[in-house]
């Protein structure tokens, strides 16, 4: 019945039709009878009420604001008894329009600011409930609302991507997750990421210093990060900062679009995720949690070799300290040890780095646990970290048993003396890619252990040049103090 009114309708209004009240009155009853429509019943009569009010009246550009908002309202009256995370990604369309608004009409910036102050303010209500292991986050979405996005876009010719003209501001790989097939929040995920983006895009200001434009980008950054809380979006987030360029460059213009990414990194990095911690009292749904966690690994090392690769080895530094004080990383080592068929036969992993994790969990998921199954991980975690980045080889997994009841925590081998503090003694790196400082014994006693598999591509490369890194201070009690263990699935 949706494809065929979507169908109707397309025809109808390409002949000139200007009344759908046929339309509205149908799927006005059918929302009325439904305690939790379909998105895609949602999206088609809110479609008709827009597409109503634009053409019954001739709109200025300053009236467009308004009309964007009267969308806000519907949906939001739609979806009155939904789950938390179908609550924010019904919103879709209505961040449809806001970059319509943005791209088009540049002189109504303060109005399109304040819509989406309002749209954050209502996406960080919802977040804290979206935490919750009974959310609706995991539900899949029912295809067929991807059908009624032509609906949308019907008054702009000579579109071939659908999809790309709906979601203009995510990567096409996320594009591509929708439309085989996504839960209900990674399509929430989307549309708080949008949000952020377009918000971000909109506290540009010409004529200011950049350092004094990079102070303003971040603080407001950590707010809406701080305020959506939320494993979704930052999953989303995570995966468009590991793209080569962020979808909102044609907006903003390369230079700027570079700064932006810069400070997205830098909050990303400082942001404390105080929601994972066991104080906040909320139950954690395992899988969300860990897709979350492996992103924001690769998008720590990211930093890090960016960073490195700029010559700016202070941030570097930082971000290094950043990854030894969150409780990120414990949190995937409490969850791989917590799970059945490992066995509780793994060792305590030396993890100063996150290329070391990343290393330690590639090896133990050659044991039979499936760690790295995610799109994201699959596409980055072998291929990047096997070929180019293995001076020292993934590391040894020992057969002594641990106890998993135990609190994991990140260390230093060589932590807390005087001389390693940063701004007193360089170290110097074998490999300048994972700066790992391990003694000579380790080394020895990793490549006598029984039973290991050496790889070919891991080989150590002995004519690399020297590379000279400072060492940084790793903070193990804020480590050991933050950490909490993943349920198990």
């Amino acid at each position: 019945m949706l494809k065929e009114s979507v169908d109707h309708f397309l025809t109808k209004y390409r002949n000139g039709v200007t009344d759908f009240c046929d339309f509205s009155s149908i799927f006005s009853r059918m929302l009325q009878s439904m305690a939790d429509p379909p998105l895609g019943v949602v999206w088609f009569y809110s479609a008709l009420g827009f597409h109503t009010t634009k053409l019954a009246v001739q709109i200025e550009s300053s009236g467009r604001a308004a009309v964007a908002k009267d969308l806000f309202q519907l949906l939001v009256s739609c979806s009155d008894y939904c789950g938390s995370m179908k609550r924010i990604a019904i919103l879709a369309p209505f961040v449809f329009e806001l970059h319509r608004l943005v791209v088009e009409e540049t002189d109504l910036k303060s109005e399109v600011q304040s819509l989406l102050e309002g749209l954050i303010s209502y996406c960080s209500i919802f977040c804290g409930q979206g935490l919750q292991e009974d959310s609706d986050g995991m539900t899949s979405l029912d295809p067929s609302f991807l059908v009624v996005i032509p609906v949308w876009i019907v008054d702009q010719s000579g579109v071939w991507d659908h999809s790309k003209e709906f979601f203009p501001i995510i990567s096409d790989q996320l594009r591509e997750g929708i439309k085989s097939g996504c839960d209900i929040g990674f399509l929430a995920g989307i549309v708080m990421c949008e949000a952020l983006l377009l918000n971000l895009c909109l506290e540009f200001e010409s004529g200011i210093a950049k350092a004094e434009q990079e102070k303003k980008l971040h603080g407001v950054a950590v707010q809406n990060i701080t305020g959506f809380r939320n494993f979704y979006f930052l999953d989303i987030l995570s995966r468009m900062m590991l793209e080569p360029v962020l979808p909102v460059v044609n907006i903003l213009g390369p230079e700027n679009e570079v700064l932006l990414k810069e400070v997205l990194f830098n909050a990303v990095m400082t942001v404390e995720y105080s929601f994972i911690n066991p104080q906040a009292g909320i139950s954690l749904c395992p899988k969300s949690l860990k897709d979350f966690a492996l992103t924001w690994l690769f998008v720590t090392d990211f930093a890090i070799q960016s960073a490195r690769d700029k010559g700016d080895q202070e941030k570097a530094v930082s971000y290094l300290n950043a990854f030894s004080r969150s409780c990120i990383p414990t949190q995937l080592i409490n969850w791989v040890t917590s799970q059945s068929n490992v066995g509780g036969m793994i060792s305590q992993p030396n993890v100063s780095t996150p290329i070391a994790l990343i290393k330690w969990l590639l090896a133990v998921e050659d044991q039979g646990l499936s760690i790295f199954d995610g799109d994201t991980a699959k596409l980055r975690a072998k291929p990047k970290y096997f070929t180019s980045r293995t001076e020292y080889g993934p590391p040894i997994i020992k057969n002594s048993y641990y106890n998993v009841g135990k609190n994991l925590f990140l260390h230093s081998r060589h932590g807390g003396t005087e001389e390693d503090k940063p701004d007193t003694c360089d170290i110097d790196m074998d490999d300048p890619m994972d700066a790992m400082v391990l003694s000579a014994d380790d080394r020895m006693s990793n490549s006598d252990t029984d039973g290991t598999r050496k790889r070919k591509e891991c080989i150590a490369d002995e004519t690399k040049a020297k590379v000279k890194f400072m060492r940084c201070q790793f903070q193990e009690n804020s480590m050991r103090e933050n950490s909490i263990v993943f349920r198990q699935q």
